[in-house]
């Protein structure tokens, strides 16, 4: 996940960068809105991942987990 996070960090700066050799300069693109992104970038894939796995172990949002629930209640399992 960090490694992608500094993927996008990389290229935002060197979009940066050429932007300025360039001479077209953006008053919110700098070190510290890149910086920021990847603080807000690297909490929104950490809170998907979280919110996948709920889902994905939650035993009533799909038809195959219903049946799953139903088959754990079952065997006395759940």
């Amino acid at each position: 996940m960090k490694d992608v996070v500094s993927q996008v960090l990389g290229f935002l700066t060197a979009i940066m960068l050429f932007l300025g050799t360039l001479n077209i300069k953006f008053s919110w693109l700098t070190e510290e809105s890149i910086s920021s992104f990847g603080v807000v970038l690297t909490a929104g894939i950490a809170l998907s991942i979280t919110l996948y796995t709920i889902y994905k172990n939650h035993y009533c949002f799909t038809e195959k987990a219903k049946k799953q629930k139903a088959c754990l209640e079952r065997e006395g399992l759940k």
